[in-house]
């Protein structure tokens, strides 16, 4: 299939009025999740109290939702979902009870009025059998419907370490924040300041010099004698030019640099680990930086993305080359008017340099400048910026946020026809967890890559019609231009 007829065929599944919701193609649905191994409990606690947990009770056996959750459906239409248990009792009053169909009319219903959840490949869906109750009365006290676990999002603890997942109770303490931009400016210029310390060491330099001396002799008036070598001990009376001689003479000095010193701190590495455990950027910079030279690097600077920006500059600091200039584009969704027109977002930031200082204030800039908005990104916006800047560049490394969704993936089209191939860097996938299908399909659609802390995914583009394939737990197949999920191994689940 020829590029235009791709960009004819993703432009009409898209639609003009497409958003972050990757095509709004479902990714899960109601038949399926209904059928799916179910777990079971004796009782699920409702005790908790979070802020990042939503309980949606519906009455034993029944399946409607009220006003109030339909409105609180729209609220959470942008907002990160970590994890959805449908909760029931194994106890039936009637043999011919059917509890298959029961969580296939509540999963619809669910899908009527929270359909972007069905067009998330992130979410962990969950049939939590409660077989505890006895008897008919036990069975209703019992919580029955839906439980909803939003994702933290540019959340820390007070001491400023991200909080990734619901299931961290840290979350629940009062203290837990965001922290401010120019928090996040300051805890990177700590930790490179922890993983600079120099010393002075001294070389011996031995460099050559010239210098033209009289050998005491002078040379003959006449050509034809100083032609044959005729010198003369005295000047005499014609005035004789003095016969100079040059000397090579070797000059030696100490010479006195500064450099990181080794053997005082911890390898980069070992520094990452006291702000994350996801050292993707650094491990995957040292992994394909040679293999994909001359690309623009383009990086998410909005909220919480502040450990990647670290990983990026402490890669840098070790590896910048003079006269070697890198290329760069920082990006935080909008400046002070985030979640702005699709294509005109702004918020972008571009620098090329090869010295160290220079790329980091821009980095620094371009966070200041970010006012936060919703989770979702303007990654084709920064990486269609970022070939403007730099035409002759081979494509692009994007360093992107697993949780944060494409917000203008209809511009994608526009990427392609440049063909300019994107390598992502996921961010933010802890360990079992899957990459965002949004990345899956903008590598795949720019004959790009994905790049994980231990793994480099290759040849997306090759997947043709008919197709499947494996990425962490998932399974997906190619129907068309889509790209559907059809198994979770991790869960045995099956889509």
């Amino acid at each position: 299939m020829n590029w235009r007829m791709l960009l004819l065929l993703l432009g009409l599944i898209i639609g003009n009025g497409a958003s972050a919701q990757v095509m709004e193609k479902e990714v899960v649905n109601p038949v399926l999740l209904s059928k799916m191994k179910e777990e079971n409990i004796s009782k699920y606690d409702i005790s908790r109290e979070s802020k990042y947990i939503i309980y949606l009770p519906m009455n034993y056996s029944k399946f409607l939702f009220t006003e109030q959750d339909k409105e609180l459906f729209r609220r959470l239409k942008d907002t990160l979902i970590e994890r959805i248990d449908l909760v029931y009792t194994v106890f039936r009053r009637s043999a011919t009870f059917d509890q298959v169909q029961l969580n296939q009319e509540r999963y619809e219903m669910l899908q009527n009025y929270f359909p972007e959840t069905f067009n998330n490949n992130l979410i962990r869906w969950n049939l939590m059998a409660q077989d505890g109750a006895e008897d008919y009365a036990e069975a209703q006290t019992y919580f029955h419907g839906f439980v909803i676990y939003l994702k933290p999002h540019h959340v820390t603890t007070k001491d400023g370490e991200v909080i990734s997942t619901v299931e961290d109770r840290r979350v629940d303490d009062p203290e837990t924040r965001t922290l401010e931009t120019n928090e996040e400016v300051a805890r990177i210029k700590e930790i490179m300041s922890k993983a600079r310390v120099t010393k002075i060491v001294y070389d011996t330099v031995t460099t050559e010099t010239k210098r033209r001396t009289w050998s005491g002799m002078y040379l003959s008036k006449n050509k034809k004698k100083r032609k044959k070598g005729i010198k003369h001990k005295t000047r005499g009376a014609r005035k004789r030019p003095k016969e100079y001689i040059t000397k090579t003479e070797e000059v030696v000095k100490i010479v006195e640099r500064e450099v990181i010193d080794e053997d005082a701190i911890p390898a980069p590495e070992k520094v990452l680990q006291n702000i994350t455990k996801d050292t993707v950027v650094y491990a995957a910079m040292q992994r394909i930086v040679d293999r994909y030279e001359d690309h623009v690097v383009v990086q998410d600077v909005t909220g919480s993305m502040h450990p990647y920006l670290t990983q990026t500059l402490l890669f840098l600091q070790g590896h910048l080359k003079k006269n070697e200039t890198e290329k760069f584009v920082f990006y935080n969704d909008g400046d002070d008017k985030p979640d702005g027109p699709i294509g005109n977002t702004g918020g972008t930031y571009y620098t090329s340099s090869d010295q160290y200082d220079v790329i980091e204030e821009m980095a620094f800039e371009a966070m200041r400048k970010g006012r936060g908005g919703k989770e979702a990104e303007n990654d084709i916006e920064a990486c269609l910026y970022g070939v403007k800047k730099f035409q002759n560049c081979k494509g692009i490394i994007l360093i992107a946020d697993n949780y944060s969704r494409i917000r203008d993936f209809k511009l994608i089209p526009r990427l392609m026809k440049l063909n300019k191939p994107v390598r992502v860097i996921i961010c933010g996938i802890a360990e079992g967890e899957n990459i965002n299908l949004d990345y899956i399909y903008l590598a795949k659609y720019t004959k790009g890559s994905l790049h994980t802390i231990q793994e480099d995914i290759m040849g997306l583009d090759k997947k043709i019609d008919g197709d499947a394939f494996k990425i962490g737990t998932q399974y997906f197949k190619v129907e068309g231009n889509v790209i559907r999920l059809i198994r979770d191994s991790k869960s045995t689940r099956q889509y």
